[in-house]
């Protein structure tokens, strides 16, 4: 480890040359990382996610080995009733549960795809059940935004990468990092629940921990977030 005064007199000219380093704190905390993530709101710089193993499991020994699919497909999956509660839905009910905003072919096309991806199953009498029982899949999703500058932009984004992640980050220079953690304006930071991240180019150090307070993640984003992760994830080639 380098010198506090050698790391902040190192200085970055773009965001992604602090990627390597923020990468390596992901990585080392045993996450996997992808790095501009699509959103529907934008793109957020970094993600990494940590998979529990136990539902990995779960999910394995139901032949579940592909992943969901599209944001939309994995919201029609949430509405289908678990095959432990002996509910069952249709696809008319389906449609009622959108408004009529999609039409049942494209519904029972769909479904049709997750019965064949073993994700849900028809019973005799015709309704749908989710084969389920590892949902949630994640342990831990953290966001970071990356910013050379414009910390009340950067500030906004990892704020609203709270709706899917369990942590939300800013990566600052170092320097700007540390003074920003020691200054009035942390408050903004500790009300928003997000934290503040260090680096260096061979260094990465949380100045100010990321909060869950009064976190509302939305489920749908969220699973379908940790989907994306589901064929790459380095736990699945260890089981």
């Amino acid at each position: 480890m380098v010198k506090q005064t050698e790391m902040s007199d190192r200085g970055f000219k773009l965001e992604t040359e602090m990627a390597p380093a923020v990468c390596e704190w992901l990585r080392s905390a045993r996450l996997t990382v992808k790095q501009e993530f699509s959103l529907p709101w934008g793109i957020c710089d970094l993600v990494g996610v940590s998979l529990n193993l136990n539902n990995v499991r779960k999910r394995l020994t139901l032949k579940q080995t592909k992943a969901i699919g599209p944001l939309w497909r994995v919201d029609l999956l949430r509405q289908i009733p678990d095959q432990e509660t002996g509910r069952t839905i249709s696809v008319q009910e389906l449609e009622r549960v959108y408004g009529n905003r999609i039409t049942s072919p494209v519904i029972a096309t769909e479904i049709e795809k997750l019965v064949a991806d073993r994700f849900v199953l028809q019973t005799d009498t015709g309704g749908f059940q989710k084969l389920n029982g590892w949902v949630p899949l994640q342990k831990r999703i953290v966001a970071v935004e990356l910013k050379l500058m414009r910390v009340a932009e950067a500030l906004c984004q990892a704020a609203s990468n709270r709706a899917f992640a369990t942590e939300s980050y800013v990566a600052l220079p170092w320097e700007m990092a540390l003074r920003l953690s020691k200054g009035s304006r942390v408050s903004d930071f500790d009300d928003a629940g997000v934290g503040i991240l260090a680096v260096a180019h061979d260094a990465c150090r949380v100045m100010f921990p990321a909060s869950a307070h009064g976190i509302k993640a939305d489920t749908t984003l969220q699973m379908h977030c940790v989907e994306r992760f589901w064929r790459s994830s380095r736990l699945l080639k260890n089981l």
